[in-house]
């Protein structure tokens, strides 16, 4: 028995369906084999493609609402969903479009570097184990009146990792005098988000190493700097210190 549960966070639009679910479903299998290759006793049955499509089908309304879809696998599958906003559904999905955005949400620098490896699994996977960014946000004063809206991780090495709830990226002059987005590369110890796998796999962005002191330039210098995942999708992002 699990003291966790595997998780995707997935948006139901009713013109789409479940967004990216090949890249959700891809990613779940993936972490389940993973677990299972750690621990033999973890993840002893895991479901299908086609048999978690069914399930989402038959316990998901196929209805004209906008969804936040939580799946969830232990021992078997669950899911729970919450209707959202359809203004809030409907972000920019590419960063052509939300370059054109104000960066209204601020978020802050973590304090302090991960106290985890980052190589952790409970980094790497999506689980309802969510130490790391919660001591994060905890720290950081997200979720209270005067709070910001999420918190930026950085590793031992001074290298950006994440938010804690988004991947990250900033724009900057490559070498060839183009502008490039850059995202911080697995090896830093982050959640590959499947927007971000989308996002990779198109060309819009490369994986990179990101300085804390590159990040908080790229803010000095007015650069762009957008966090993103496969609900909210894109949006801009202003990025404080933790002194501030």
């Amino acid at each position: 028995m699990t003291n966790f549960a595997l998780l995707e966070t997935i948006l139901y639009t009713p013109t789409q369906g479940f967004y990216l679910l090949d890249l959700h479903i891809r990613r779940l299998l993936r972490s389940a084999a993973e677990f299972h290759r750690r621990n033999p006793s973890l993840f002893t049955t895991i479901p299908s493609p086609d048999a978690i499509r069914e399930f989402l089908q038959e316990n998901v309304p196929n209805d004209d609402t906008f969804k936040r879809v939580r799946l969830l696998l232990d021992e078997k599958l669950h899911v729970e969903y919450t209707v959202l906003d359809p203004s809030a559904a409907r972000a920019p999905d590419t960063l052509v479009d939300v370059i054109a955005q104000e960066p209204t949400l601020k978020v802050v620098l973590d304090s302090q570097p991960l106290a985890c490896s980052t190589t952790d699994p409970f980094l790497r996977n999506k689980t309802t184990q969510r130490d790391a960014y919660n001591e994060a946000r905890q720290r950081a004063g997200c979720g209270t009146e005067k709070g910001p809206f999420d918190v930026i991780l950085w590793n031992k090495d001074r290298q950006v990792t994440e938010s804690s709830i988004a991947n990250i990226a900033i724009q900057s002059l490559g070498e060839n005098g183009q502008h490039v987005w850059r995202t911080p590369s697995v090896e830093c110890g982050l959640l590959p988000g499947v927007f971000r796998e989308a996002l990779l796999a198109s060309g819009e962005v490369v994986e990179d190493i990101i300085t804390v002191d590159e990040l908080m330039q790229a803010q000095k210098d007015g650069q762009p700097i957008v966090c993103f995942n496969s609900v909210r999708k894109l949006y801009r992002v202003q990025v404080m210190d933790a002194s501030e």
